[in-house]
C-alpha cells in the first residue's frame, strides 16, 4: 500500500499548483546556433544581445565542480575577454527537450589540435537563463589555470 502522505505533502502541492511556462523550441534554437555563431564570427554585440535578451531578468552560471561561483554576467563577460581570441567552437551535438538544451561542444584552442569537451545544459524560463558547464581538459597537459572551469580559484 502507498504511503499517502508522500503524494499529498506541500511540496507537491505546490508543484501541482504551480504553471510552468514553455519556452517555444525556435527561441532556444535561436539562442543556442546563435550564441555558437556570434562566437565563431568574433561578434561580441551579437553573443551579448542574445543573453541579454533570454536573461533580461537573471543570468546563473555554474562551472560544476567549483566550490565558488561567480556572477553570471561577469562569467560570461570574462569568458569573452580571456577566450574569444583562442577559442573555436565545434557543435557536436545540441538536443532540446521542454525547457531544456543540452549541447556537446568541442572548444578547440587556436594553434593547437587540442580541445577542451564541453557538456552545457542551458535552462531556460522567462527572462531567466541558468547554465551548468561540465568540462573535460585535453589529453595532453595545458595551463589549464586560465580558464575558469579549471581553475582552484575564482
Amino acid at each position: 500500500m502507498r504511503n499517502r502522505s508522500l503524494f499529498h505533502s506541500p511540496a507537491l502541492i505546490m508543484a501541482e499548483r504551480t504553471t510552468v511556462v514553455q519556452i517555444d523550441r525556435s527561441y532556444i534554437e535561436h539562442f543556442t546556433h546563435g550564441q555558437v555563431a556570434a562566437w565563431n564570427a568574433r561578434d561580441k554585440a551579437t553573443f551579448m544581445g542574445l543573453y541579454r535578451k533570454v536573461a533580461s531578468d537573471g543570468l546563473d552560471v555554474e562551472y560544476v565542480g567549483q566550490s565558488k561561483q561567480r556572477d553570471g554576467w561577469f562569467v560570461i563577460e570574462e569568458m569573452w575577454d580571456k577566450h574569444n581570441g583562442q577559442i573555436q567552437l565545434e557543435v557536436v551535438t545540441t538536443i532540446i527537450n521542454g525547457n531544456v538544451a543540452a549541447v556537446h561542444h568541442h572548444n578547440c584552442i587556436a594553434g593547437t589540435d587540442q580541445i577542451i569537451e564541453s557538456i552545457e545544459t542551458y535552462t531556460f524560463a522567462p527572462g531567466r537563463l541558468a547554465i551548468r558547464y561540465f568540462l573535460k581538459p585535453p589529453s595532453v597537459t595545458l595551463n589549464l589555470r586560465q580558464f575558469r572551469g579549471f581553475s582552484g580559484e575564482l
